[in-house]
């Protein structure tokens, strides 16, 4: 690594004409200019520059030499270039690894915005509701949930909180019965997320949590979507987030249960790698930032007396 500086030292010297001009654009006194010539030579084992107190001249080694460490000095200064580009500027690939759930729409709705301003810019979504490698796949952000943040490795950036309710279809509850306390949860068919096991804390209005233990459940999924389906045919309890479900609520195809108690909240992160971050990734998080910000205002706006029966 020495030899590359010094090289690139010379071909400085050679472009700007003097020693003096050299130190100047390289930030060094002339004297260190000097020794990196004298100790390149001596490497070598020849003279590459004449040198007196008023002009510098190549030998025939020296003009041999510069091409090679002209052309590696403008190779750097390109390489740095595009790297500032990459890091200062919306453009190349985003790459960003989301839940199947939040990528089939809210995704899409929080960055349209961002790449319409900024069409040189490309988006990559890995939609998968399992956890990815971020340094395998070379993923920028990742969208988890906090039953996923297993890798404290990572820098997480909160995006949001999300209210979550218990909830059960009209058919299910005519065959087994509204559960009327927490403890009546025991009894009950779960659906429920491969990450999300029991036990389940239950928070109610006055400070008091509950702690389900151990729930029966037939149907296991690491899908939300999948949860929720399996909820409307009437296959059992599953908690879900207010906002998602507040029509369904309101349309009767899914009925809350328990309005005291709330399961506790999902909350929604960003992954990142680093905490020193590229433009386009920086400018992608505030985007997801502010939609998410909106999008749990609404949820907090939902009326329980309308959801809840």
């Amino acid at each position: 690594m020495d030899k590359l500086n010094r090289m690139a030292v010379f071909a400085v010297v050679v472009a700007e004409g003097s020693l003096a001009a050299a130190a100047r654009r390289l930030g060094m006194s002339s004297s260190a200019v000097s020794q990196h010539l004298r100790a390149l030579e001596s490497s070598l084992g020849v003279p590459l520059l004449h040198r007196s107190t008023r002009k510098l001249a190549l030998t025939e080694a020296g003009a041999a030499f510069y091409p090679g460490c002209e052309a590696m000095l403008q190779q750097a200064q390109q390489a740095q270039q595009r790297l500032a580009e990459l890091r200062d500027t919306l453009v190349g690939e985003l790459r960003i690894a989301t839940t199947v759930g939040i990528g089939g729409g809210p995704l899409a709705e929080a960055l349209a915005p961002l790449l319409q301003a900024h069409p040189q810019l490309m988006l990559r979504v890995l939609a998968d509701d399992r956890v990815v490698d971020m340094i395998e796949q070379r993923v920028d952000i990742s969208l988890r949930v906090s039953r996923q943040l297993a890798d404290t490795s990572m820098i997480a950036h909160a995006l949001s909180e999300w209210p979550m309710v218990l909830c059960a279809a009209p058919r299910y509850l005519s065959q087994h019965g509204v559960p009327e306390t927490p403890q009546a949860l025991q009894q009950h068919r779960w659906i429920s997320g491969n990450n999300a096991a029991f036990p389940l804390d239950l928070h109610h209005a006055s400070g008091e949590t509950f702690r389900l233990r151990q729930a029966q459940g037939q149907i296991v999924s690491d899908s939300m979507h999948v949860m929720r389906a399996f909820t409307r045919m009437g296959l059992g309890i599953s908690g879900q987030p207010l906002y998602e479900i507040g029509d369904e609520l309101r349309r009767g195809e899914l009925i809350a249960l328990l309005p005291a108690w709330r399961p506790t909240p999902l909350r929604l992160h960003a992954l990142t790698l680093e905490r020193a971050m590229p433009e386009k990734t920086r400018q992608a998080l505030r985007y997801l930032r502010d939609y998410f910000r909106r999008l749990a205002e609404k949820s907090l706006a939902i009326n329980a007396d309308d959801v809840f029966n």
